[in-house]
């Protein structure tokens, strides 16, 4: 059995184990927050020249092609694990091996695909542009969405292997970069008067460099990395389609409930809608990005920790990365439900929207919930209980869209945001269920124990905001100042971070270990 080397000796220790988490999650938010500024910049600048009907174009063009990951079978998911797994035991045939099958699979599945979407497209595009002054460029706009989706998607094996050998940093610095020259490239051709069509084209070229990048890390990391698409022995064929037929499932729920809700409201209501869904969302995918941020280690930590059979440091591992992901989501959510309408002020210098701020508010209260049960959904993927995770995610999917589509058409936005609400609250209690047949209940308890405080503090900074409103009696009405609006915010913000932390360390959320552990993501980062 060969090893599999890499560009240094992979630790085992937890000191080093620690290492690998802080300095990966720190790439990983740097990474993160890069892409939803780049996000957060560019989104007025579309609406300035192309009003709420191009963004929500834009926005459907997107969720349509990101569906091709319904076929992706789970198995861009699953690289990570299977690669943690063959470096721990330092099998370079069973790497390669899965590899050969992953790629194979992927090459028949986009060559489906790409016939398919030649055959939809012009359905496809009747069915988004609906007559609107951009039917003629969403063909383009949709067309190289589609591409870039499906050359990730081949090519999502260089992700995984750099995720599987600890190396989420090098992720990290390949994707913020990507998204600042891709955000250059936008707005530049927004400013200088282009069209969706060179943004659509902007965003392809950026998506294969991306890959191209990731490419040369993989081979950096895993020198016998080898890709050779169906040279794999039945074992791999049979393993990997096995676990990815599970991942998949969860895969798809994910996808459907992500961009299904933006296409019936294209669809249905129509783009303005659509757009306004999409300003909301964008304010609720700020606080995803900031919460995620612990996420990308714990699978293929937690798949290194039970291949090496390491129970009481998976336990450590999902108490710690629940506790972070509760001190990072918890603030900002009281923020967005105290001010959600003086956020899309500042942010689109656009008179208030009662439909974007509640449509926000809510899916930052799904948000809070997805991200809370996340620690312990990815901790036991690592571990190979794809199914639980599977459940959870079909069942609440199933009610979202169910609920997205009876909703869409006579609610609008808010009511769409409504159906995320209650899929965030089945998924919870589905996982939380399938957790308890595993551990008789030991990781979600540690769940319970690790979000009480941040959730205590969460409340009182809640009332600390609101009481500043009421003392600073502020109402912005009329035409939109966005300087005044941003004072107050700041402000508010100031009260509200300063109450959560003081709270939150007062009854044991904010530990004097985690300033050590800021100390050591400063160094790393």
């Amino acid at each position: 059995m060969s090893q599999v080397p890499t560009e240094e000796k992979i630790p085992t220790g937890g000191a080093a184990d620690r290492r690998d988490a802080i300095r990966g999650a720190v790439w990983g938010g740097i990474e993160s927050f890069t892409r939803a500024s780049v996000g957060l910049a560019i989104t007025p600048l579309i609406i300035t020249a192309f009003g709420l009907e191009g963004l929500g174009l834009w926005a459907a063009c997107w969720s349509t092609a990101q569906m091709a990951g319904l076929f992706d079978l789970g198995i861009g998911a699953i690289y990570s694990r299977f690669t943690a797994h063959a470096i721990a035991r330092h099998d370079a045939a069973a790497l390669n091996g899965t590899i050969a099958a992953g790629m194979g699979f992927h090459l028949i599945a986009t060559s489906i695909l790409a016939g398919a979407s030649i055959l939809a497209l012009p359905s496809i595009n009747r069915a988004i542009s609906q007559n609107t002054p951009f039917a003629d460029v969403a063909p383009m706009v949709l067309g190289c969405a589609v591409v870039a989706v499906l050359s990730r998607l081949v090519l999502s094996v260089f992700r995984g292997v750099v995720a599987g050998a600890q190396r989420l940093d090098l992720l990290g610095r390949i994707g913020a970069g990507m998204a600042v020259v891709e955000g250059i490239g936008s707005a530049t051709i927004l400013l200088s008067g282009g069209s969706l069509r060179a943004m659509a084209l902007n965003a392809l070229a950026a998506s294969i460099l991306t890959s191209l990048f990731e490419g040369g890390a993989a081979y950096r990391v895993c020198p016998q990395l080898r890709l050779r698409p169906f040279h794999a022995r039945r074992s791999d064929w049979r393993e990997v389609l096995s676990f990815g037929l599970k991942v998949q499932v969860i895969r798809g729920a994910e996808i459907l409930a992500r961009h299904v809700p933006r296409l019936a409201l294209a669809a249905g209501p129509g783009l303005a809608v659509a757009g306004v869904y999409d300003l909301g969302s964008r304010v609720a995918a700020a606080l995803t990005t900031v919460g995620t941020v612990p996420l990308p280690v714990i699978a293929p930590m937690a798949s290194r920790l039970e291949a090496q059979s390491l129970g009481s440091r998976l336990e450590s591992l999902i108490q710690r990365s629940t506790r972070y992901v509760a001190l990072l989501v918890i603030p900002l959510a009281t923020l967005v439900m105290l001010d959600s309408a003086g956020i899309l002020r500042a942010w689109t210098g656009r008179p208030d929207s009662a439909e974007a701020a509640a449509t926000a508010q809510l899916l930052s209260l799904a948000a809070v919930l997805t991200l809370l049960i996340s620690p312990l959904r990815l901790a036991l993927r690592g571990m190979g209980y794809a199914g639980v995770e599977a459940i959870s995610a079909m069942s609440s999917s199933l009610l979202h869209l169910v609920l997205a589509l009876a909703l869409a058409t006579r609610f609008g936005a808010s009511g769409v945001a409504w159906s995320a609400i209650a899929a965030s609250i089945v998924a919870a209690v589905t996982l939380a269920a399938g957790a308890r047949r595993i551990d008789s209940g030991r990781f979600t308890d540690t769940i319970r124990q690790a979000t009480a405080a941040t959730v205590l503090a969460g409340i009182a900074a809640f009332a600390a905001g609101w009481g500043f409103r009421v003392v600073t009696g502020a109402a912005f009405g009329g035409e939109v100042d966005r300087l005044a609006v941003c004072r107050y915010l700041l402000g508010e913000t100031a009260v509200v971070l300063a109450v959560f932390v003081l709270v939150a360390a007062a009854t044991g959320g904010v530990r004097r270990d985690d300033l050590s552990l800021a100390r050591v993501a400063v160094r790393e980062a």
